[in-house]
């Protein structure tokens, strides 16, 4: 019954931690994946090391003018 508990535990708080993920470019799903799989702690580590989808990408533009 404790077992049960602490994985319903541990899938929730990755649920709920995974939703940093939601604006980045790892996504919500690799998020909970890796807070599953691998640690809540690790699985925040690698959601702010992750890229904002909302960052500018800089591009050189030619000016051509005619």
């Amino acid at each position: 019954m404790e077992t049960v508990l602490l994985l319903l535990f541990h899938v929730i708080t990755s649920a709920l931690v995974a939703l940093l993920g939601r604006n980045r470019k790892i996504g919500y799903a690799w998020s909970f994946v890796f807070c599953l799989v691998l640690s809540v702690f690790i699985g925040v580590i690698i959601i702010l090391f992750s890229k904002m989808n909302d960052e500018v990408d800089f591009v050189e533009v030619s000016k051509d003018i005619q």
